[in-house]
């Protein structure tokens, strides 16, 4: 709906990195910005490899996460079986989102994401750019509302010359 100044949003994604899903919610004022941020918090909280952040952040077991052409069901399925041990193989982990574009109607919100991610496995090193979906549902009631993520839908492949750089 609307873009953030690069200077807001790295301000922005700084701040989100110690914030739970509720005090997200809290810190941002539209429902997009708060669906926006929650997004956001999740970008963060993998790159620290913060499952914590994360518990606070997914749906629970109604959870589906599509990798290029895997799946996931739930979030204990994700975290334990891909994320978590992806993540300990990994040194020098960035991944960060360049761009979002959030739409939200009533209590569910839907992203377009563009992102970097990088990191060395072993001798690999990636440099990827990728692009993804996520979508979101305010849970909970008034002042306890809070988005989570139900669904998202990452593919990534190597950085060509023309793909934006790694966000700072």
């Amino acid at each position: 709906m609307h873009m953030r100044t690069a200077a807001m949003v790295g301000a922005m994604t700084a701040g989100l990195a110690v914030m739970s899903s509720s005090a997200v919610a809290q810190a941002a004022k539209s429902p997009v910005d708060q669906a926006t941020a929650v997004i956001r918090a999740v970008f963060a909280a993998a790159e620290r490899a913060d499952m914590a952040a994360l518990d606070t952040l997914y749906a629970g077991d109604s959870l589906t996460v599509f990798e290029s052409a895997g799946i996931n069901r739930g979030w204990k399925d994700y975290r334990d079986h891909h994320l978590a041990p992806e993540l300990k193989e990994m040194t020098g982990f960035k991944y960060r989102p360049i761009d979002i574009t959030t739409r939200v109607e009533g209590k569910l919100a839907w992203a377009t994401v563009s992102y970097a991610l990088q990191a060395k496995e072993g001798t690999r090193t990636i440099d990827n750019f990728g692009r993804g979906t996520f979508i979101l549902e305010q849970a909970g009631t008034s002042d306890k509302a809070r988005w989570i993520v139900r669904h998202s839908h990452t593919a990534s492949r190597a950085r060509r010359p023309n793909d934006p750089a790694m966000p700072q």
